[in-house]
C-alpha cells in the first residue's frame, strides 16, 4: 500500500474499529441486581417503613446521582426494600433528608408533574428491556404513572390500578407502593426475573438519583434497569377489567334562525381482558372523549394539512407497538379515526362519531409481539342532508420479532381503510387504501444502530377521486415540469418508499444519518400522515452533550444538521442547514408553489432564542424571540412569546402564554387560472402581511390528589392583507425579481381576512374510587371572521370576538371501574 493512500479494505477495517471502540460498555455504577422476598404477612400501606416485612428484608442502598452529575455520590442517602405475596409486589423507599421541613410537596391532579420531591419505581415485568411501567408519588400523595415502549418512550395515558402512600417524618420521607400483579405483563413460568429501577427527585437541589445508575449519555431507559429476582409461584397473568360509563351532554349553538339547544344522554363501555397469559384485548363501544382538552386554534394558509397530537386515551394507550421506530414515523396516524368530516362546511358536525373499536395485543417470551386494531366510524350527515363523511372501517395489523434483548428487530405492518361511499361521496373520496410496511433495525456494538424500512401504498376509487388525489398538494401531478404525468382515467394509485438510518446511541457526541426515497404515486394519508412524496432525501445530524456540571453550567447540548432534498427526477428542491444550542446554568435557568412549475427559492435564514427560568420557585418566567428573512429580504418574520407559571399555594397554580408574530410572505400562492397543464395557465402569487396573536391561559386547583379543577382558555386572532398580485414569468431565474411579472384578475380572489376564535374548557375530575371517575366538563367556543378584514387591532379584535354568541357544551361523564 502506498503511503498516503488507503485501500477500501483498510477503510472498512478503520470504520469497524471506530464503531467497536465507541461501543465499549460504560463501567461502574455499583450493583445492578436485587432480590424480592416472599412474605406471608404483607405490609400495611400507610407510608411507614416499620412493618415486620420491611424490617426483615435486606435494603438496596447503592443509589447514584445521574442529574446534574452522572454516576456520582448523591447528596442524601436512599434505601429501598422489595417483598411480594401471591397477588402483589410491595416496594418501600426511605428517602433520608437532614431537613424534612424543606421537602417540597405540591398538590396537583393525578399524572401532572410539579417541581416536587418524588419517588418512582420502574418495572419491566416481561424483562424484554424494551417495555414496562413506571409509578411515582410525591410527598403530598400525588400519583403519576406511565407505560413505556421502545425502551425510551413514555405513554402518559396508561392509568394503572395500584396503591401508594407517602409520609414525611423526622428522618426525611417514605413512600410505600402496592402493585397488583394483574397490572403487569409477565411470562407464563414458575420463576421470574423483572427489570427494576428506582428514581428519586430532590426538588430544592434539582437533583435526580437512581438505582441502578442511569446514564443520560446513553439513549436507553428500560435497557438500563437492574434485575429483580426471587419471584416465584405467582398467579398466571390473566385479568378482566370493565369500565362502563354514562354521558349527559347539552349544547347551545348558533343556528340559522338564532341560538338553538340540544341535549342527549348516551353511554358506553370499555373492556380490558386477558384472553391468554400473553394476549390482551381492549374494546370500546360508543366511546366519548369529552374530557380531553380541545385542540389549539390555528389558521392554515399552507397547502398542507397540520398534524395534531393524539389526546384520546383509548388510541394513545399501547400505541407504541404501532409506531415504527426511526425513519418510518407517520405511517400510522390514529387521528384519522374519528376525523373531521372531509366534506364538512359551515356549521356541520366537527367530528365523526366512533361506533366501536377493539385492540388485540400479544407479547411472547420468544420476543414476538403482535397487535390488531379495528374501528368503525358512523356515517355523518351535514346540514344539507347529504353525507359529509361515509361510514368507514379502519384496520391495522402489526407483528414485531425482537432478538438479543431488543438489540435487533424485524417487523411488519398492514393498514387498510374501507369507506362505504354513496353518490355524493364517491366522486371525491377514495374507497379503499392499503399500506404494507416492512421495517427493522440491528445494533452494531453497544453504540450504533442501523434502521431501515420499505413501504408500499395503494389507493383506489372512482376516476374523479383519483384525479383529485393526483392534483392534491401532496402530489401535484399537473405540474408542467413534473416527474409523473397527470392521468384523469386512473382508478388507482400506488408507490413505494424506502429509508435507511444509522444512529449513534451513546457518548458525548451522537450522530444520525438518514437516507429516504418516496415515489410520486405514494399516497399514505388515509391512515397515515406523510406529506412528502416524490422525494429523495439525505440528512446528517451531529449532537454534542455535556453531562458533567462545570463552574458555570449545569448542562449543555447542541447540534448541527444538514438536510438536502431532490425530486425522484433529480431536481433539487431544498437544502437546509440548522444549528442549535442549549445551556442550563447552575441556577437552573435555561437558554435555547401549488401545482405550478418548480419555483426557485432564494436562501432563507432564521434564528430563535429561548430563556427559561428555574422551575423550582413559585414564579417561573419564560421568553422566546424568533426572526428570519428570505426572498432576498422581501419576506421576513418577527415574533416572540412571553409566559409565566405561578404557584399561589401548594394547591393552586396558573400560567399564561402570550404569542405574537408579524409575518410578511412575498410569494403567498393566490390562485391558478387557465386550463390545467396548458401553456396558457397563470400561476399567481401575492404579498401577504399577516399578524397572529394567541393568548393561552391555564389554571389548576387541586383540593385533594383525587379531586381537581382545571381551566383552559385560548383566544386567537389572525389578520392578513394582500397586495402586489403577480404571476410566474421565469420560475427558475437566479434573481428573485425576474421570476414574476404583474397580474390582474378578479379582485375577489385576494380577499383580506380577520379570523378570530376562542376555545375553552373547564374540567372537574373526581376519582371517587380507584380508576373510577366523575367528570364535569364545560366547553365554550366562539368564532368571527366578517369584521375589520385585513386590519389588526388586538384590544378591538378580542372585544369583537367576545361579542359573538358562544357555542356552549356541558358534559357530565361517570365511569365505574371493576375487576370481576
Amino acid at each position: 500500500m502506498r503511503a498516503g493512500h488507503l485501500s477500501w479494505r483498510s477503510l472498512i477495517a478503520l470504520l469497524v474499529s471506530v464503531v467497536a471502540a465507541s461501543g465499549l460498555r460504560a463501567q461502574g455504577g455499583g450493583p445492578t441486581s436485587a432480590r424480592a422476598v416472599r412474605v406471608s404477612r404483607p405490609p400495611v400501606i400507610d407510608g411507614r417503613d416499620t412493618d415486620d416485612a420491611w424490617l426483615l428484608t435486606p435494603p438496596l442502598r447503592d443509589f447514584r446521582q445521574f442529574d446534574p452529575g452522572e454516576d456520582i455520590d448523591p447528596a442524601f442517602r436512599t434505601e429501598a426494600r422489595v417483598v411480594y405475596d401471591d397477588r402483589y409486589l410491595y416496594v418501600v423507599v426511605r428517602a433520608f433528608d437532614p431537613h424534612p421541613d424543606s421537602i417540597v410537596r405540591l398538590l396537583s391532579r393525578r399524572d401532572v408533574k410539579t417541581s416536587s420531591d418524588q419517588l418512582k419505581i420502574v418495572i419491566d415485568a416481561f424483562h424484554d428491556r424494551r417495555t414496562g411501567v413506571e409509578m411515582s408519588i410525591n410527598p403530598a400523595g400525588v400519583k403519576r404513572d406511565y407505560s413505556i415502549y421502545g425502551d425510551v418512550t413514555e405513554d402518559p395515558t396508561w392509568d394503572g390500578v395500584w396503591d401508594a402512600v407517602a409520609s414525611v417524618d423526622s428522618l426525611g420521607w417514605v413512600a410505600e407502593f402496592r402493585v397488583p400483579f394483574s397490572q403487569l405483563r409477565y411470562k407464563d413460568q414458575d420463576v421470574h426475573e423483572f427489570g427494576f429501577g428506582i428514581w428519586r427527585d430532590i426538588a430544592r437541589l434539582n437533583e435526580r438519583d437512581s438505582w441502578p445508575v442511569y446514564r443520560r449519555s446513553i439513549i436507553g431507559f428500560m435497557s438500563q434497569l437492574g434485575t429483580l429476582s426471587g419471584i416465584s409461584g405467582i398467579a398466571k397473568p390473566r385479568r378482566l377489567e370493565v369500565l362502563p360509563y354514562a354521558v349527559a351532554k347539552s349544547d347551545s349553538y348558533s343556528a340559522t334562525g338564532g341560538p338553538a339547544m340540544r341535549s342527549r344522554l348516551s353511554g358506553g363501555i370499555d373492556v380490558k381482558a386477558g384472553l391468554t397469559p400473553n394476549i390482551t384485548m381492549d374494546a370500546t363501544i360508543n366511546p366519548d372523549f369529552g374530557q380531553v382538552e380541545a385542540d389549539p386554534a390555528m389558521l392554515n394558509l399552507s397547502a398542507f394539512e397540520i398534524r395534531l397530537d393524539e389526546r384520546r386515551p383509548f388510541f394513545q394507550e399501547g400505541a407504541g407497538l404501532y409506531r415504527c421506530s426511526g425513519p418510518c414515523e407517520g405511517l400510522f396516524y390514529a387521528r384519522r379515526i374519528g376525523r373531521t368530516p372531509q366534506l364538512r362546511s359551515g356549521n356541520d358536525p366537527a367530528f365523526t362519531p366512533i361506533l366501536g373499536a377493539a385492540k388485540l395485543t400479544g407479547q411472547f417470551a420468544n420476543g414476538l409481539s403482535i397487535g390488531l386494531v379495528d374501528a368503525i366510524t358512523e356515517r355523518v350527515v351535514g346540514g344539507a342532508g347529504t353525507t359529509i363523511e361515509p361510514q368507514t372501517n379502519y384496520f391495522v395489523a402489526r407483528a414485531v420479532q425482537e432478538w438479543n434483548g431488543g438489540r435487533a428487530q424485524l417487523g411488519t405492518q398492514i393498514t387498510n381503510v374501507r369507506r362505504s361511499l354513496d353518490a355524493i361521496t364517491a366522486p371525491v373520496l377514495r374507497s379503499d387504501a392499503t399500506t404494507v410496511v416492512l421495517q427493522g433495525y440491528i445494533n452494531i456494538g453497544d453504540a450504533w444502530r442501523l434502521l431501515a424500512y420499505t413501504a408500499n401504498g395503494q389507493v383506489s376509487g372512482s376516476a374523479s377521486s383519483i384525479a383529485l388525489t393526483q392534483t392534491s398538494s401532496v402530489h401535484y401531478f399537473q405540474r408542467p415540469d413534473g416527474d409523473t404525468r397527470y392521468d384523469p382515467t386512473l382508478t388507482s394509485l400506488s408507490g413505494m418508499a424506502y429509508s435507511a438510518q444509522l444512529t449513534k446511541l451513546k457518548g458525548w457526541w451522537r450522530s444520525n444519518t438518514n437516507l429516504r426515497r418516496a415515489d410520486g404515486g405514494l399516497e399514505l394519508n388515509d391512515f397515515g400522515f406523510v406529506n412528502t412524496v416524490n422525494d429523495e432525501q439525505i440528512t446528517q445530524r451531529l449532537d454534542f452533550l455535556q453531562v458533567t456540571p462545570t463552574r458555570w453550567l449545569r448542562a449543555a447540548s447542541s447540534y448541527v444538521s444538514m438536510d438536502a432534498h431532490w425530486t425522484t427526477g433529480g431536481l433539487p428542491t431544498a437544502r437546509v442547514a440548522q444549528a442549535h444550542g442549549s445551556v442550563t446554568f447552575r441556577n437552573s435557568w435555561q437558554a435555547a408553489a401549488r401545482g405550478g412549475p418548480a419555483l426557485t427559492q432564494s436562501p432563507e435564514t432564521g434564528i430563535r432564542f429561548d430563556l427559561i427560568g428555574d422551575p423550582r420557585p413559585d414564579w417561573v418566567p419564560r421568553a422566546a424571540i424568533r426572526l428570519g428573512r428570505s426572498d432576498e429580504g422581501r419576506s421576513w418574520y418577527r415574533g416572540g412569546d412571553l409566559s409565566t407559571d405561578v404557584r399561589v399555594s401548594s394547591r393552586y397554580s396558573a400560567g399564561i402564554t402570550t404569542s405574537f408574530d408579524h409575518v410578511v410572505n412575498d410569494q403567498q400562492w393566490a390562485a391558478n387560472f387557465g386550463a390545467m397543464g396548458s401553456d396558457t395557465t397563470h400561476y399567481t402569487f401575492a404579498r401577504l402581511e399577516q399578524n397572529i396573536m394567541t393568548i393561552t391561559g391555564r389554571a389548576n386547583l387541586t383540593v385533594t390528589p383525587t379531586l381537581s379543577f382545571q381551566l383552559y382558555a385560548q383566544p386567537f386572532v389572525s389578520t392578513g392583507h394582500f397586495s402586489d398580485w403577480r404571476e410566474l414569468a421565469h420560475p427558475r431565474a437566479p434573481l428573485y425579481a425576474d421570476r414574476f411579472r404583474p397580474f390582474s384578475g378578479p379582485s375577489a380572489i385576494l380577499k383580506d381576512f380577520n379570523v378570530k376564535q376562542f376555545n375553552s374548557n373547564i374540567v372537574i375530575r373526581w376519582e371517587y374510587r380507584p380508576a373510577s371517575a366523575l367528570f364535569v366538563v364545560w366547553q365554550q367556543g366562539r368564532a368571527q371572521s366578517n369584521m375589520n378584514l385585513g386590519d389588526f387591532n388586538a384590544p378591538r379584535d378580542v372585544r369583537d370576538l367576545f361579542s359573538t354568541h358562544p357555542d356552549n357544551t356541558l358534559v357530565v361523564k361517570l365511569s365505574w371501574w371493576f375487576n370481576p
